[in-house]
């Protein structure tokens, strides 16, 4: 199964804690702090558990509107 890395930018309106709750909810890895000024993270997963996260942590979008998000974000695809 193919994983996804995409970079991730938390708002300051999210709560840390809740949003690592979501990243172990949905299988979601958290990897290196690429900018220190937006708060941006690189987070690797399934295109489904990486949609599935968006849709919940950001949006009231369903998570099959993130699919092209994630492919035309995507830092690396790992098979």
């Amino acid at each position: 199964m193919t994983k996804y890395i995409i970079p991730f930018t938390f708002t300051k309106d999210m709560n840390a804690v809740e949003i690592c709750k979501l990243l172990a909810k949905h299988n979601i890895n958290i990897g290196t702090q690429t900018s220190y000024t937006k708060n941006e993270y690189l987070i690797s997963g399934t295109m489904e558990s990486l949609t599935r996260f968006i849709a919940e942590s950001d949006s009231d979008y369903p998570a099959k509107q993130w699919v092209d998000y994630v492919y035309e974000n995507q830092v690396a695809a790992i098979a």
